[in-house]
């Protein structure tokens, strides 16, 4: 019984060394539910934003959106965008884009954009 007492304050130790540090921002369904440090989203009643480390994520009209670690997302009637590690993904209009690694990625009108490593990757 000690060492599950033991492994469960260890567990929310952590937790809240984690939330005193935290920089995330999620905005659901038109609602900001966390906002702490600089990292900033949006979204309108019908999607789902997510910032975290100095990002910045927006969606409207059933998207959703997700950036991390210094990166930029929108994501805009129907579409999904995710940006990690200083990059930028934009998706317009039942599209997809995703950028990883100094990359951009911009989708529109039903298209998938995936960039990589320092690539700008655009469709159509």
């Amino acid at each position: 019984m000690l060492v599950v007492a033991t492994l469960f304050a260890l567990v929310m130790a952590s937790g809240v060394a984690l939330a005193q540090g935290a920089d995330v921002c999620v905005s659901i369904k038109g609602e900001t539910k966390v906002d702490e440090g600089e990292s900033t989203c949006t979204s309108d009643s019908t999607s789902k934003a997510v910032a975290v480390k100095d990002s910045v994520a927006d969606a409207l009209v059933d998207s959703k959106a997700t950036a991390t670690n210094d990166s930029r997302a929108g994501a805009y009637f129907g579409s999904q965008a995710k940006a990690t590690n200083d990059s930028v993904a934009g998706a317009f209009s039942n599209s997809e884009a995703k950028a990883t690694n100094d990359s951009t990625a911009r989708a529109a009108f039903g298209c998938t954009a995936t960039a990589q490593n320092d690539e700008v990757v655009e469709c159509p």
